[in-house]
């Protein structure tokens, strides 16, 4: 819930957001996109391959996906979808403070991250918000990257809140 609380700046100006459903294992209050669903578009990520993301909007309705996750049960909107949302929040498993981000090893969200990009065009770092959540012991790890790699913008810990990040490198 610390989580949601420092997010809640951040979201409350946005028309649309990229949430997920998170694993028991992971920070995100499960309850956040269905708040959000309450104020804004939220969609939520359907994975179809080894591609960029799907996705739906926001449904109570769901169903275990290709990899056992949770996912929506709506009308799957299409890999682009992504280019409407203002924030972009991402699972992680942990995030260095340049903001490369160790996922669950699929790519999917390197590979969803790279097509916003081309699609939204020339986006500014500074204002692009893609926002790790993560536990503060998962915060400031060293993370191996490559070229594919896309990095965050920012990200939260319960305790430290929204910390801004200078990307890559």
């Amino acid at each position: 819930m610390a989580i949601a609380a420092h997010l809640s700046d951040v979201l409350d100006s946005s028309r649309c957001v990229a949430a997920y459903l998170p694993l028991p294992s992971e920070p995100l209050d499960p309850d956040l996109p269905h708040t959000l669903a309450g104020r804004m578009r939220v969609l939520i990520p359907v994975v179809t391959g080894p591609a960029p993301l799907d996705w739906c909007e926001f449904t109570e309705a769901t169903r275990p996906g290709r990899l056992g996750i949770e996912e929506p049960a709506g009308r799957q909107l299409g890999p682009e979808a992504i280019a409407d949302a203002d924030v972009v929040l991402v699972p992680a498993l942990a995030v260095s403070a340049r903001g490369y981000r160790l996922g669950r090893g699929g790519g999917h969200y390197d590979r969803t991250l790279a097509l916003r990009d081309r699609l939204r065009g020339s986006v500014d770092p500074a204002g692009d918000l893609l926002i790790a959540l993560v536990y503060d012991e998962e915060f400031g790890l060293t993370v191996p990257h490559d070229e594919l790699d896309r990095p965050v913008t920012a990200a939260v810990t319960p305790t430290r809140g929204l910390l801004r990040l200078a990307t890559g490198s």
